[in-house]
């Protein structure tokens, strides 16, 4: 199967089914130091004016079905990412902080995901009610806060999980990122040797191979890159974050 990435894109409030394909998609683009080395700049290329100054917080969409519609956003939240792992018949009952149900999510014994009870748009770190593409990942405060419950963040607030009868991880945001590709923000590429952003890591997809503050490390990487003439061999440092805000796009690829 031909490797392809996805990129998240804001759209309007339509909502997915619990059979619905996901489709993660993701935009993300940031500022960096180019290694001359690898691409040099090209003066006919348009430069993009964009600068760090011009990110703005944002929602994307990532999955979308005809009753349920989830997002991700720009912004973090709590001390990293729990994933939860959902088998036949397992119950993902997510409660407000009063114990009221917020929402709660089912795999059928078919393999597909009751999602009715959730609301019908969900903002979190990725959640994709798909069989194929399962995903169940919140913003979260540290497992060892509670001993009863997980505090996990949706919607913009903190909500809670029992631990009992479910299987998950925790990782510090940290560890979170190193696992990720990203992609650049149209206000956050690459450099070239001139400083000016390169318009040729856009669009691009990249692991991380450093954290250092709010700067990472980047190298561009061929397995989620789509077509084969569109990788680019680029590598550089790029910003990571402003205060609690991500200025790169987790990428999606299979």
């Amino acid at each position: 199967m031909k490797n392809t990435i996805f990129i998240y894109i804001a759209i309007p409030f339509l909502f997915a089914s619990c059979k619905e394909n996901a489709s993660d998609k993701v935009t993300k683009r940031e500022e960096s130091v180019l290694n001359e080395s690898t691409i040099p700049n090209s003066s006919s290329e348009e430069v993009p004016p964009a600068s760090i100054a011009d990110c703005k917080q944002g929602e994307y969409l990532v999955f979308e079905g005809e009753t349920f519609a989830s997002y991700t956003e720009d912004k973090m939240r709590g001390k990293g990412i729990v994933s939860f792992t959902l088998d036949i018949n397992d119950r993902l009952t997510i409660l407000n902080e009063d114990n009221t149900t917020f929402g709660e999510m089912v795999l059928n014994e078919d393999m597909t995901y009751f999602t009715l009870t959730m609301p019908k748009k969900v903002v979190a770190r990725k959640v994709v009610p798909n069989a194929d593409f399962a995903a169940f990942e919140f913003d979260s405060e540290n497992v060892n806060t509670d001993k009863e419950y997980l505090f996990i963040y949706v919607n913009k607030e903190k909500r809670k999980v029992k631990k009992t009868g479910l299987k998950f991880t925790f990782s510090t945001w940290e560890d979170y990122i190193k696992k990720q590709t990203v992609q650049l923000k149209d206000c956050n590429l690459l450099t070239d040797a001139q400083g000016k952003p390169n318009p040729k890591s856009k669009g691009l997809a990249f692991t991380v191979t450093a954290i250092t503050g709010d700067e990472i490390k980047i190298k561009s990487v061929k397995d989620c890159s789509g077509e084969e003439g569109s990788f680019r061999d680029m590598q550089g440092k790029v910003k990571l974050k402003s205060a609690d805000v991500l200025l790169v796009d987790f990428a999606v690829c299979n």
